[in-house]
């Protein structure tokens, strides 16, 4: 049980860097360039690997992000599912 209480932090810590990333990317429409190179480390690897699989542009807008988003939503609501019990670890230890 503890390991997959690890899997979903892992997943939900993810899923922020996924946000502030797409967030930090309109920055530089504000002249700002600002981009940790932690993030960039992160979220490059996940980028490419799902543009190898499917083209996730349209025009000037990359879907990357949000294809990822959903497929670690689907990831951590199917533990969800087939685990129930992990709900109430997992509320038990954030609240």
């Amino acid at each position: 049980m503890q390991i997959l209480i690890a899997v979903i932090i892992f997943l939900e810590i993810l899923s922020y860097l996924v946000i502030i990333d797409v967030v930090l990317s309109w920055l530089p429409l504000l002249w700002i360039k600002f981009r940790p190179k932690f993030i960039a480390d992160i979220m490059d690897p996940l980028y490419t690997g799902i543009k190898k699989i499917i083209p996730t542009t349209f025009w000037p807008f990359d879907f990357t992000p949000l294809l990822i988003l959903f497929l670690l939503f689907f990831i951590e609501s199917t533990l969800y599912i087939i685990f129930p019990d992990l709900t109430t670890e997992v509320n038990n230890l954030m609240y």
